[in-house]
């Protein structure tokens, strides 16, 4: 992946034609909270309670490079004077992007995804396409998000998308309300593509949660995954974290390894039930032992 997409440019484009066949409503008055737009396997949304007492009052800069579905950013962006959001996912970054800087024309987009979406070989065909056009790459990102099987993003070795269809009858292909609530929240952000060692340059009091793919699970939300030598990267780009005196939270797996990681170097490790609501494999959904690492106190 080149430098020059770290920092995206998603220019606004009119969309006078889609307009005129789907008229935007102005629901601001009924705007939700700002919630995860994005099914996300690992998502945080289920123990953001139990998160919460490791998150300061005030930050003056987060930091999450593994960000998936943003549910702890959506949950404590009202504490934040800006953010800088990453993922090594290119396509989840742009729509995060779009979501930011254009969500009436992604909108109409996914309006018109919702109303082909029952006809026959419709998900089929969308997931063969390969879009270049970054209004288009967010709107096929979260239609198939929200039609295919269980939720999950998976792709293969190529990169491809190649997860089958879902068995929804009424799938929400289009959240208008939170879509809206997302892009207000993520006006404080900084959003970035890019592996955390090259993403991450912390200042003294900037707080970073980094929530990567689980050790010894599902792994496949890009080309090569994510597996023991990258837990190792992480646990030292950690540690050169740590020296810029910024506060530090990790979630992860409670397993051997990610124990035997962080055991005797300054971290505080604490163990949270989570809740594994997609994965591939069905015997492994429900309840779970996680850990979060962290070099500060958490409130009381």
């Amino acid at each position: 992946m080149s430098d020059s997409k770290s920092e995206l440019d998603v220019t606004p484009r009119p969309t006078p034609h889609l307009e005129a066949a789907f008229p935007l409503v102005d629901h601001h008055m009924n705007e939700p909270a700002a919630a995860p737009f994005v099914k996300w396997a690992g998502g945080k949304r289920s123990v953001i309670s139990q998160l919460e007492p490791y998150f300061p009052d005030r930050i003056s800069r987060y930091w999450e490079p593994s960000l998936g579905g943003g549910a702890a950013f959506f949950a404590f962006h009202d504490r934040m004077d800006r953010a800088v959001l990453s993922d090594a996912n290119e396509e989840l970054v742009i729509t995060f992007h779009v979501v930011k800087t254009n969500v009436d024309a992604l909108i109409l987009r996914l309006r018109i995804h919702a109303e082909q979406h029952h006809e026959t070989g419709y998900y089929v065909e969308v997931r063969k396409e390969k879009p270049r056009k970054d209004l288009d790459i967010a709107a096929r990102f979260i239609y198939l998000n929200k039609t295919c099987y269980n939720g999950l993003y998976r792709v293969n070795k190529q990169g491809q998308f190649n997860v089958p269809k879902g068995n929804y009858r009424n799938p929400n292909n289009c959240d208008e309300p939170r879509l809206r609530a997302a892009s207000k929240a993520l006006q404080i952000a900084q959003i970035k593509i890019g592996d955390f060692e090259r993403v991450v340059s912390p200042s003294p009091h900037d707080f970073i949660y980094c929530d990567p793919p689980y050790d010894g699970c599902f792994a496949n939300y890009q080309s090569g995954g994510f597996g023991d030598e990258d837990q190792k990267r992480l646990k030292k780009a950690a540690d050169r974290w740590a020296t810029s005196d910024s506060q530090i939270l990790i979630s992860n797996s409670e397993t051997k390894m990610i124990r035997k990681l962080y055991r005797d170097s300054g971290y505080r490790t604490n163990t949270i039930n989570g809740q594994r609501h997609i994965s591939a494999d069905a015997s492994t959904r429900g309840s779970i032992q996680e850990v979060v690492i962290s070099n500060h106190v958490k409130r009381q």
